[in-house]
């Protein structure tokens, strides 16, 4: 990969985070890099957003390198191979870069927001232009970043929940590299995200296959659906249809 993640990179501006989500009267603004990157999709989470557009984050790459237990209550890891349940994360890679989406979501406060994204920091983070090499922000939003260990977890959201949440699946640990080496992504989760990419354009499909990346951080999205192209004829359960699909 093009360099290490820096764990403690999330801490210095989280405090910065909560102070500028205080202000209620000025909608959240966040960042989307997964399924999110697709306005259709980012409208099925967020109804009421506003202002949604493409732009590019500068230094942070995606991975998919963590467990999400919502894909096992679903029904949509595999039962032959219960490692492809990893969900999308972005981390601090310098010279890295990614297109993502930015939108407003009015009446969304940071505590409803923060039990939604409930296993990673909400940090505030600048974005850039996506077109040019414009030196100055455009901006800044709300993107989730890993927490820097588990126990940040239960100090936040409690024993119980973590077990509701990831311990009745077998997950024992959510941001652990060393129990996660062999991790992969849910594949009707990938294939969502590629659709999502591919609904905001050109520009957005190319980064989202080749800045995003397996838990090796070495094997691209776009090298590893030429090896699984089964992946993007997979088809979401029934009931899954509409929210799996781009």
């Amino acid at each position: 990969g093009a360099g290490t993640p820096d764990p403690g990179a999330s801490a210095a501006t989280a405090a910065a985070a909560g102070a500028v989500a205080a202000d209620t009267t000025e909608p959240l603004t966040v960042i989307g890099f997964g399924s999110l990157l697709s306005e259709r999709s980012a409208r099925s989470t967020f109804p009421d957003l506003t202002d949604f557009r493409l732009a590019r984050l500068r230094g942070f790459r995606r991975v998919f390198r963590h467990p999400a237990g919502v894909f096992f209550e679903r029904g949509i890891v595999p039962e032959s191979d219960r490692q492809q349940c990893s969900s999308l994360s972005v981390e601090p890679c310098e010279k890295a870069s990614c297109v993502v989406a930015v939108m407003k979501l009015p009446g969304l406060d940071m505590a409803a927001l923060q039990k939604r994204e409930e296993e990673y920091d909400l940090v505030k983070t600048d974005f850039y232009n996506l077109d040019g090499e414009d030196e100055k922000s455009a901006g800044s939003g709300l993107m989730c970043l890993p927490l820097k260990d588990d126990s940040d977890f239960i100090r936040r959201w409690g024993e119980e929940r973590f077990q509701v949440a990831y311990g009745q699946y077998g997950i024992k640990c959510i941001w652990n590299e060393e129990e996660h080496r062999n991790i992969l992504p849910c594949p009707v989760y990938l294939r969502h995200c590629v659709l999502a990419a591919k609904k905001a354009g050109e520009v957005a499909e190319n980064s989202f296959l080749d800045d995003t990346f397996l838990v090796d951080r070495k094997t691209s999205i776009r090298q590893y659906l030429e090896a699984r192209p089964d992946i993007m004829d997979l088809q979401p359960p029934d009931n899954l249809k509409e929210r799996y699909n781009g």
